[in-house]
C-alpha cells in the first residue's frame, strides 16, 4: 500500500477550532460530533480518522474505525494493531515532553511484528549479494578468486574491498522498527534523551520529544504507524503525527489512511 490520502487541516483557523473542541472536557462542537466512537456515542477523547486533526487533555484513544475496516474488507485482514491509547507522561525536566502509547495488538500481531526482519541465512545472503555486486562493478567478475586475478592491485586490493564490506555480527532485528526502540529502563525522567522507548512486554511505546509550543506545532512531533502485514512484509495501513505540550495536551496534527478516504457524506471509499 504505497498510496496515502492525507487528512490535513485545510486552514489554520479551522484546525484551531477543531482542536479546541477536541480538548474540551465536554463533547461539543463539530470536531467531536464527526469523531464519534464506533457505537455512535460522541467522545472527546477518541480519534477515529474522521477529522483532519484532534486534541485532548492528558489522554487520547486512537483507533481504526469499524466503518473503515468494513470498507477495506480483505485489504484490512492483515491489520496488526487496531487501537492505541496515548497518555501524557510526566518528566522531571522542562527539556522534553513525553507520552505513552498503550498498544492493542490484533490476534497474533505482536508475534508477527516481533519476528526477525531478516533470518541469519537471509542476512548472510544479503552480504554475499552485496559483495558480488561490488566485484562486478569494479572488476566485471563475481568471485573473489576471479577478482584477485584481474585486479590491478592484486589480492591486496580485493582484500581491502572485502574488508570494507564485511558484515557486522548478525542481530535479529524485529520486523517492526518501533520494537527496536531503547528499553524503557533507559529513560531518565530527570535528564531525558529524545527518542522512542519500549516496555519489556512490548505493549507500550514511549515517545520523548521536544515540547510543543502550541497544539499545531509540527516541529515537535513524531509519527506512529498502524502496521499491516501484506505478502509477508510489514506495511502501513494508517498513521498519525502527534505532539504533546508541557501541560499534557495531546494533539493529532496530521493523519493518513492508505488507499482510503472519506467522501462528503462521511463514508469510507477507495482512494
Amino acid at each position: 500500500m504505497n498510496k496515502k490520502t492525507l487528512l490535513a487541516a485545510t486552514t489554520l483557523a479551522a484546525a484551531t477550532a477543531l482542536l479546541l473542541a477536541g480538548c474540551s472536557s465536554t463533547p461539543t462542537g463539530d470536531g467531536v460530533d464527526n469523531n464519534a466512537a464506533g457505537d455512535g456515542a460522541p467522545s472527546a477523547k477518541v480519534f477515529e480518522f474522521q477529522t483532519p486533526a484532534y486534541g485532548s487533555e492528558g489522554e487520547l484513544t486512537i483507533r481504526i474505525p469499524k466503518a473503515l475496516l468494513e470498507a477495506a474488507g480483505s485489504d484490512a485482514d492483515g491489520l496488526l494493531v487496531g487501537e492505541v491509547k496515548a497518555k501524557a507522561r510526566e518528566l522531571d525536566s522542562s527539556k522534553a515532553c513525553a507520552f505513552d502509547l498503550e498498544i492493542e495488538y490484533r490476534g497474533d500481531g505482536l508475534d508477527a511484528l516481533n519476528r526477525p526482519a531478516l533470518t541469519k541465512k537471509e542476512y548472510s545472503a544479503q552480504g554475499e549479494a552485496d559483495l558480488e555486486a561490488t566485484l562486478m562493478r569494479q572488476f566485471g567478475v563475481k568471485t573473489v578468486e576471479e577478482a584477485e586475478a584481474s585486479a590491478p592491485g592484486g589480492a591486496a586490493e580485493v582484500e581491502e574491498i572485502v574488508g570494507n564490506l564485511e558484515q557486522a555480527p548478525y542481530v535479529a532485528m524485529p520486523a517492526w522498527a518501533p520494537l527496536d526502540a531503547k528499553p524503557i529502563d533507559d529513560l531518565d525522567a530527570a535528564d531525558p534523551e529524545l527518542g522512542r522507548y519500549v516496555s519489556d512486554d512490548a505493549k507500550t511505546l514511549t515517545f520523548v520529544q521536544s515540547c510543543a509550543s502550541d497544539a499545531l506545532d509540527d516541529g515537535s512531533s513524531d509519527e506512529f504507524d498502524f502496521p499491516i502485514e501484506s505478502d509477508g512484509t510489514i506495511d502501513t495501513f494508517a498513521s498519525v503525527e502527534m505532539n504533546v505540550m508541557k501541560s499534557g495536551t495531546l494533539t493529532v496534527i496530521e493523519a493518513e489512511v492508505s488507499d482510503y478516504e472519506l467522501d462528503s457524506n462521511g463514508d469510507w471509499i477507495g482512494a
